[in-house]
């Protein structure tokens, strides 16, 4: 039995029998002359026997399931009414012309941020004669390049201090201190020279030019001064060391204040550490001077409008996405919907077989519920009958009317609309079929058609911005 399919339980005649006690009660009634010959009513057994029938009959229908049935054909109405994609067309037809609306301005405010990038960008080239591009650098040579200036500096202290340890009082604090302040000098000031003093010197402005001409005058010398005063001073210090004065040492001291004057007596690691001081500031102002772009401004005015380029590009790719991922999307929908319809289409055809065998099955059941209660009273009257002194009541040889409604039309009214015969059913189902298919095929036209305009509109966008 199909689960939409009405219930309608078999009456058990012998268990009510056995439970009424039928026989022994009919014997009982009949020495009591019960009932009695001209009574029209039924006697108190019988009344039991039509409560216990009519009791059946109303759980039975109470508990048959029709308004499954009924439920199941309400639940695909809907499905397969006419007009069944309109809905999605209206929601998909709003939310394309949404995407597309704030993506069309999207686009719009990426392109006037590029023009107007890219405008000023142009306008600094040709201000500062500049022609070929910029030599913009990555996050990695960025970080390579400072890696680079942190392993001179590491590198030159830790040298210098192994040098100067021996050389300065205060030991190997005192040494790690001289030789940290040199380095910086060396390494971090010749970096940040390179970055922003070289870089100037091709400037168009004459200002920039010769204010970073002035801090190469100063800085030069200074840089010379101390590498050479550091590489003096180690050496008479080491040499003042070895008399064990401290006299000696504030004499070496004051004598490396004029580093050139007394360069002639330098020892080969004195040397070593002005070489090293002077590389590491060479290359110090080089990493410096080749860590971005090197001309001034250039390599800002150039990001900014690879990132509006990247940015109007990419607004314009998204848009496009978009607008796909809706039509694939709609689509999808479309065609899922068409399946569920389709589907709900078949399940409506097996509720009305569910209809139909409902009415034959009531039929056929209420008919043997009426026997079977005729059959339960007729074994009462024939026993007593059989054991009664005066002669039955003349009702005992009629039928007994248990006012059963024997139309199923009637009893189940809120579906007999739906009793169709075969080639009834058949016919409605192949038509809604055709339907379906037909208004998912015109659906799918007119979805694809606004998805095209759209898209035309589009391509209309980007030609007007190019």
């Amino acid at each position: 039995m199909s689960k939409a399919d009405i219930k309608l339980n078999a009456f058990d005649s012998e268990k009510i029998a056995k439970e009424l006690n039928i026989d022994q009660v009919a014997v009982q009634d009949a020495g009591q002359d019960m009932p009695k010959t001209s009574s029209q009513d039924l006697s108190p057994l019988e009344r039991k026997i039509q409560a216990k029938i009519t009791d059946f009959y109303g759980k039975s229908i109470d508990n048959c399931g029709d308004e499954i049935i009924e439920r199941r054909i309400d639940d695909t109405r809907a499905l397969r009414q006419q007009n069944g994609h309109a809905g999605q067309i209206s929601t998909l037809k709003i939310k394309l012309e949404a995407k597309y609306a704030e993506g069309k301005a999207n686009i719009e405010r990426f392109h006037k941020k590029y023009t107007k990038d890219k405008n000023n960008l142009d306008f600094f080239k040709k201000d500062h004669n500049l022609i070929s591009p910029a030599d913009l650098k990555s996050q990695t040579a960025k970080i390579i390049s400072i890696l680079i200036v942190f392993g001179m500096f590491i590198f030159e202290t830790s040298t210098n201090t192994s040098f100067l340890a021996v050389s300065v009082e205060g030991g190997i604090l005192g040494a790690l201190a001289l030789a940290s302040v040199v380095s910086f000098i060396n390494i971090v000031t010749s970096f940040l020279v390179g970055r922003f003093v070289i870089t100037n010197l091709s400037h168009k402005k004459k200002s920039n030019i010769n204010r970073s001409r002035l801090v190469l005058l100063i800085y030069i010398p200074i840089v010379i001064y101390i590498n050479f005063a550091i590489g003096v001073f180690r050496s008479l210090s080491q040499n003042a060391m070895e008399t064990f004065s401290t006299e000696a040492l504030r004499d070496a001291a004051q004598q490396a204040a004029w580093p050139f004057a007394n360069i002639s007596g330098n020892t080969l690691e004195s040397n070593g550490l002005i070489i090293i001081g002077l590389l590491f500031a060479v290359i110090a102002v080089l990493d410096g001077y080749f860590f971005d772009e090197p001309y001034p401004g250039y390599a800002k005015f150039t990001r900014d409008a690879d990132k509006s380029s990247k940015d109007f590009e990419d607004s314009k790719s998204k848009l496009f996405d978009t607008l796909y991922n809706l039509q694939r999307s709609g689509n999808k929908q479309f065609l899922k919907l068409k399946e569920d319809r389709l589907q709900a289409n078949i399940q409506w055809g097996h509720s009305i077989d569910a209809v139909q065998r409902a009415f034959t099955d009531y039929e056929v059941w209420v008919k043997n519920l009426n026997i079977a209660g005729n059959n339960l009273l007729k074994q009462y009257r024939a026993k007593n009958k059989q054991f009664r002194a005066s002669p039955p009541p003349e009702y005992f040889d009629k039928e007994f009317d248990f006012g059963f409604e024997l139309n199923p039309e009637k009893r189940f009214f809120s579906i007999s609309s739906d009793r169709l015969s075969d080639p009834e059913k058949r016919s409605i189902l192949d038509e809604k079929e055709k339907l379906i298919t037909s208004e998912y095929t015109d659906a799918i036209e007119e979805i694809n058609g606004i998805n095209n305009k759209t898209l035309e509109e589009y391509q209309d966008l980007l030609k007007r911005l190019s």
